[in-house]
């Protein structure tokens, strides 16, 4: 039993032994890379470990890069290193990911054509072609250096604008790269966008569009001391650190651990980014590394949620779904499929992406794009393709949203507000307009809000049912009113009424204080009041009726406004078989203003001029019909003529206001509404009026074509009038490409969609089109 037991221990000690002289080895292999590099790559498992404290105790010596399951991958310096030791965790030297290809590999060659981006600049090539855009597009973009490296390296930006040196309202976008020196994927990647984008302006649609809209801002290097670590002509032995070997991405202010989390002064590369970010409005922007495939979206330092969470999953999820369309199997799924909340994936601090949504009130996110930290340059092309079009689409997400110019009532002069959306901003999520146009821009996920202007100096104003729809513009201008100005202003709950329908009025006067109300009411019962905000106010006879305010404050000083014509009294008329003679109407659906239409409803109304030589104008207020792909289920269809054998004008379902509509042939407009046994909703209501007939002749029927069908991925529509947006919905009924056109024929690309079934809604001005067409891809 002794011998036993002497026998067990023998091979304790021996293994502990080999443990002891495998992690000794694995010391002076990382001590020497130091020594060379000034960085060292290694893994530690977490296993066995108190993995969250341990995690936020190395944070503070070292550079976490990635995390698998238990494994760690991390960078450290000399001084990193020293403390990591400390802590006495078994770990394994790498070797660094710029070196695991041969050199002649990554070298550039200096007689290849840089239209192919299938390789490594060297750093002297890469400024040669930022030189070169401008010089090939002098119109388009200019070259902008915002500083200096430790090493003297220059920090480069192409600014892109069909406006260069002109103040405009557009949003501002920023994509940076490579600020890991040795992650050099979008490096590549960010030189061919900005080729893109410059070589097709005009004759691509929607790279026109963003040119032409949104002022772009793209850097390829934001590390170029780390890219070129092992000399100016090779991005072999390139390091992830700067030249003081601080890693950058962990050096900017962070909302929760504050100024300096990482222990050190703010690199000149950082206080350059820093002031670039001082002196603009980034709306949105993008960090790019390496290392994994995925979108990380805010926040890295907090568990807790991001105030627009729901935002970042929708525009990170498009990004990742559109990749898969162009990509082969298998890339861009880490995490969850593409995408992950940064803490949820592994926490850092000092991260520039926090930064710029926290400090600088921007929409950045962190993209991984490949696994292999400086794969191979014949991959880079490839890449590109999987991922050029999201890196449009994310450009193109920063003119949705709620948008609009905040100036002065008084002066008209601009307004660095704050737009704060209520019972939704938190930590720094609101946004501000910018001087010197006032604009302001705030990306947002569909829904309904309450949106509060304020600036010093200025009474504060709050907008309810502010309610933006996903890839689409809600604008909303300003004017706020100075502190110290006595204004008598109000507005009402409505100013398009039905004979016999109340009204609520609302002050919106300002003054330092105001103590006494007087209101007028032309034609109506009470006619005055001396409430702050009379409600029940009844309008019994039809017509067009004044309303006037004065307000008196602690002074004595009194302000009066009044408003010609600014009630409108009408007989209401709604959805009922026949024909009606009228020039002055509100027209419902069958549940007049307050009720909604019913189920199984088939009505044909047509609706005649009251007067000669007139036409029906109808002009839609307010319009809620069940949405349904093709409008196959609720609807409203409009006719050009006294029945419905008359030229169809359009067929509208949904909730978006049908146009204007003027009868072309006889004077009149015939309505066929058609619902469903389901979901029956609050309908309608138009203006009803008459036009003076102006001779116009009887106007064609529009047409469609759509080709070819099935397609392959390009689409083809051609029409007779011309067209305004194009929508294409799965066979789910859900919204999976829109966009804005102009001409009678356009092309659109379904390369971004699974192959199936699609119906393609098309706006002209005065019609709506439903079209299927079938997607069949070919195989890759």
């Amino acid at each position: 039993m002794k011998k036993l037991v002497r026998t067990f221990l023998v091979i304790g000690i021996l293994l502990c032994t080999s443990q002891i002289f495998a992690q000794t080895g694995q010391k002076a292999k990382a001590l020497q890379t130091l020594q060379q590099r000034g960085e060292v790559y290694f893994s530690f498992s977490l296993l066995h470990q108190p993995s969250i404290p341990l995690l936020k105790q190395i944070n503070k010596s070292i550079y976490i890069d990635n995390r698998h399951g238990d494994t760690v991958f991390a960078y450290a310096n000399k001084r990193g290193f020293e403390q990591f030791l400390k802590l006495n965790i078994k770990f394994r030297t790498l070797t660094p990911p710029s070196m695991r290809l041969p050199r002649v590999v990554l070298d550039s060659r200096p007689l290849r054509n840089t239209n192919d981006w299938n390789y490594y600049p060297t750093y002297s090539q890469y400024v040669d072609l930022m030189n070169g855009f401008v010089s090939d597009h002098p119109d388009l973009c200019e070259l902008v250096n915002i500083g200096q490296t430790v090493n003297g390296h220059s920090l480069l930006f192409i600014h892109i604008n069909d406006s260069l040196g002109i103040d405009r309202n557009e949003p501002e976008f920023m994509y940076t790269a490579t600020m890991h020196g040795d992650e050099t994927t979008p490096y590549v990647l960010m030189l061919h966008l900005i080729d893109y984008l410059l070589s097709n302006y005009g004759s691509d649609a929607k790279v026109t569009n963003l040119i032409n809209n949104i002022d772009i801002w793209i850097n390829p290097l934001a590390n170029p001391d780390g890219t070129y670590a092992g000399g100016d002509n090779t991005v072999y032995g390139a390091r992830r650190t700067n030249g003081n070997y601080v890693d950058l991405n962990r050096n900017y202010p962070d909302p929760a651990d504050g100024p300096h989390p990482d222990g050190n002064a703010y690199q000149p590369e950082t206080q350059d980014f820093m002031n670039l970010a001082d002196a603009h409005d980034f709306v949105m922007s993008c960090n790019m590394h390496t290392g994994s495939e995925l979108a990380n979206y805010p926040w890295d330092t907090w568990a807790k949620r991001s105030a627009d969470d729901a935002w970042w999953i929708y525009v990170c999820r498009q990004y990742a779904d559109t990749v898969h369309a162009y990509s082969p199997a298998g890339y861009f799924t880490d995490e969850n499929n593409g995408i992950t909340d940064g803490y949820d994936w592994y926490r850092i601090t000092g991260g520039r992406q926090d930064y710029m949504n926290y400090f600088q009130n921007c929409r950045e996110f962190t993209l991984e794009l490949s696994h292999v930290k400086t794969p191979p340059p014949a991959q880079l092309p490839g890449f590109w393709n999987d991922n050029y079009h999201s890196f449009l689409n994310y450009m193109q997400q920063a003119l949705y949203g709620v948008r609009g110019i905040v100036t002065s009532k008084q002066s008209g002069m601009a307004v660095k507000a704050k737009v704060f959306v209520e019972n939704h901003d938190e930590d720094n999520s609101w946004v501000y307009a910018s001087l010197p146009i006032g604009n302001y821009h705030r990306p947002i996920k569909m829904g309904n809000y309450s949106f509060t202007f304020s600036a010093l100096g200025y009474y504060s104003q709050t907008f309810t049912n502010v309610s933006p729809i996903d890839e689409s513009t809600l604008f909303l201008n300003v004017q706020l009113h100075p502190v110290g100005v006595m204004v008598a202003d109000f507005h009402a709950s409505d100013t398009l009424v039905s004979l016999n329908d109340s009204i609520d009025f609302f002050d919106n006067s300002y003054a330092d204080s105001i103590v006494a109300w007087q209101w007028s009411f032309q034609g109506a019962t009470p006619d005055t009041s001396s409430l702050q905000n009379p409600t029940g106010i009844l309008y019994n006879q039809t017509g067009d009726y004044d309303v006037s305010l004065t307000v008196t404050d602690t002074s004595g000083a009194t302000k009066t406004t009044s408003k010609t014509a600014y009630i409108h009294v009408m007989e209401p008329l709604t959805m009922q078989n026949g024909t009606f003679t009228t020039c002055s109407a509100l027209f419902y659906d069958t549940g007049g203003p307050d009720q909604n239409y019913g189920n199984n409803e088939k009505i044909t109304m047509t609706l005649a001029p009251a007067s000669n030589h007139s036409v029906i104008k109808v002009h839609f207020t307010r319009f809620e019909l069940e949405s349904s792909t093709g409008c196959v289920n609720d609807y409203l269809s409009v006719f050009d003529g006294s029945d419905t054998t008359a030229p169809l004008i359009g067929t509208y379902c949904g909730n978006e206001i049908p146009p204007v509509f003027v009868a072309h042939n006889n004077g009149m407009l015939t309505f066929r509404f058609h619902s469903n046994n389901s979901n029956n909703l609050s309908g309608w209501e138009a203006l009803v009026s008459c036009d003076t007939n102006v001779g116009l002749t009887e106007i064609k029927p529009e047409t469609l074509e759509l080709y070819p069908n099935p397609t392959s991925g390009k689409v083809f529509l051609k029409a007779n009038q011309p067209l305004k947006k194009i929508t294409v919905f799965d066979v789910n009924g859900q919204c999976v490409h829109s966009e804005t056109v102009a001409g009678k024929e356009v092309g659109i690309s379904l390369h971004a969609l699974p192959n199936g079934l699609y119906f393609i809604i098309v706006n002209t001005e005065h019609n709506l089109f439903s079209k299927k067409v079938v997607l069949e891809k070919r195989k890759r």
